[in-house]
């Protein structure tokens, strides 16, 4: 088959930066990996499994042990790692000339899953997120804390865990808590391209560091099973979330995200059969909340709320990229909304749908707006150094020892920082918007050109949605993306025929099942 024309394309988009891609290309296998298990063709260990170690020049993470006497696992960034008998950190010549990439030489050990240190006996501090709201819990199509009134929470998403590991620390969530003022924080656990079923000890330990902060500072935290084919590794999600259920039911903080972004696979046929085995693991230990993907990168909310899971307290995943995304998707998600369920924007940006390309604030600003209307929870994509507009900091940015300063982090990370901090104005996200309009351009796209004045003293303009794409870095985008070049204009993805039918059933829910 065709797989590069298929579905699974964006298996074959190497992660991030010039010198993140020259470090992934140092594998074959880690393509060639990616890709077999996105059709379903590489064999797939189990995620507790103690792993082999590696021999010979293999990438050497997964294991972190090397058969070699002698040798051990150094890193080169967070996307490569070898079995060597020493490093030095820099440039090795050895290296062939087009690698030449610097060595961190972070010596990585075999890891011990030690599970959670929070005591069951833990209360959360006073005057924090858990303590006001306790546990939420589902009635019709909103969040409601302890106290019977809704709930909105807001925070950030972390990146793919193995690829951005460096920020899933304690540090990293004191300082969003103490200084962003989040609310919420999520854990996205990458699980295909050397995530949980490569490495399932490393990563679990990685989400228990998270939780394990998340519930010290009294805030909430959605466990993420970050992928796209979780169908595919049902047993595998299943074992994950039994163990993790178990471990955090008896804290009101955790939530579980069971499927990030399904793919345009059938609702009742694949996604939701997998999803309800999910969902009835979890309800074995925890009536916490669920949080459940949607066909066609969790866009398509309308589906499942016209045949929904069966279970309580469960949410319904709504993603969202403000220059791809507007009144279509909205549209969709008012309809689930009047069929009486409840949504969770558990991941949204600023920019366009691959992560990257021109901000659209002011479309931004919509959202959030529609987010506060409805007593949305959302989660922004994310907090990462990773060379695209939609990552909140600049390249190479440390971890926080005194915090980060303004100046550390990217358009993006400021706007949406002073937005969960409420400096934007009426309701945190609504400010005021200048229009000029500007001549069509060669593509027959119109560009606005918008001045966005707001608290933190910036001005931006930005092109809204059918700007163009950067040939060459839309085919080089990392597994994440949502739409490639050709759906994102020609409206495969929910345009015209998704619009079209949320229309009119809007008109038949309202009349019916509006839910205020």
């Amino acid at each position: 088959s065709d797989i590069a024309g298929s579905s699974t394309a964006p298996c074959l988009r190497t992660p991030g930066t010039m010198q993140q891609r020259v470090d992934a290309a140092m594998s074959l296998g880690f393509l060639l990996a990616s890709c077999f298990s996105a059709v379903g063709l590489a064999s797939k260990p189990e995620g507790n499994s103690t792993p082999t170690c590696t021999s010979g020049l293999d990438d050497c993470r997964a294991t972190r042990c090397c058969a070699t006497d002698g040798y051990k696992c150094f890193a080169k960034s967070d996307y490569w790692a070898s079995c060597l008998p020493s490093c030095v950190p820099g440039i090795n010549l050895e290296d062939p000339e087009g690698l030449r990439t610097p060595w961190s030489c972070e010596l990585l050990e075999p890891v011990e899953f030690k599970g959670s240190q929070i005591p069951a006996s833990f209360t959360a501090p006073a005057g924090s997120p858990v303590d006001m709201h306790g546990a939420i819990r589902v009635e019709g199509n909103k969040l409601l804390g302890k106290h019977g009134q809704p709930v909105r929470l807001r925070g950030m998403s972390l990146f793919w865990s193995q690829w951005s590991s460096t920020y899933w620390s304690e540090g990293v969530v004191d300082w969003l808590v103490k200084d962003w003022k989040v609310t919420m924080i999520r854990a996205a656990m990458g699980v295909e391209s050397g995530g949980y079923l490569e490495s399932g000890k490393i990563e679990k330990q990685r989400v228990v560091t998270v939780v394990d902060a998340a519930i010290r500072n009294g805030i909430y935290v959605v466990i993420d099973w970050h992928d796209h084919h979780a169908q595919s590794h049902k047993d595998e999600a299943r074992a994950f979330f039994d163990e993790m259920a178990s471990m955090y039911g008896g804290f009101p903080n955790v939530f579980f995200e069971i499927f990030n972004e399904p793919l345009q696979e059938s609702w009742s046929e694949h996604i939701k059969p997998y999803e309800q085995v999910i969902v009835s693991t979890i309800r074995q230990h925890t009536d916490n909340l669920i949080i459940c993907g949607t066909p066609t990168w969790s866009q398509d909310v309308e589906l499942a709320a016209s045949d929904p899971l069966q279970s309580h307290n469960l949410a319904y995943t709504l993603h969202f990229y403000a220059t791809s995304h507007k009144e279509f998707l909205r549209t969709k998600a008012q309809v689930a909304l009047n069929m009486g369920v409840a949504l969770f924007a558990s991941e949204w940006g600023t920019c366009s749908a691959d992560g990257d390309g021109a901000l659209n604030l002011e479309e931004t600003r919509i959202w959030l707006n529609f987010l506060e209307e409805n007593h949305i929870s959302d989660a922004n994509w994310a907090l990462n150094d990773k060379a695209e507009s939609c990552s909140a900091l600049l390249p190479g940015t440390q971890l926080p020892v005194t915090g980060w300063s303004t100046d550390l982090l990217t358009e993006s990370g400021r706007f949406v920082r002073a937005s969960l901090r409420g400096e934007l104005g009426q309701g945190s996200s609504k400010a005021t918007v200048e229009q000029q309009h500007q001549p069509t351009d060669e593509a027959g796209g119109r560009k606005l050109a918008m001045t966005l004045r707001d608290e933190f003293g910036e001005s931006s303009t930005t092109p809204t949605a059918g700007s163009e794409f950067d040939d060459a870095d839309a085919g080089s985008d990392d597994i994440d993306n949502h739409e490639d070049e050709e759906t994102l204009v020609d409206g495969a993805h929910g345009t015209s025929s998704h619009f079209a039918l949320a229309v009119a059933l809007v008109a038949a829910s309202s009349a019916s099942r509006f839910w205020a």
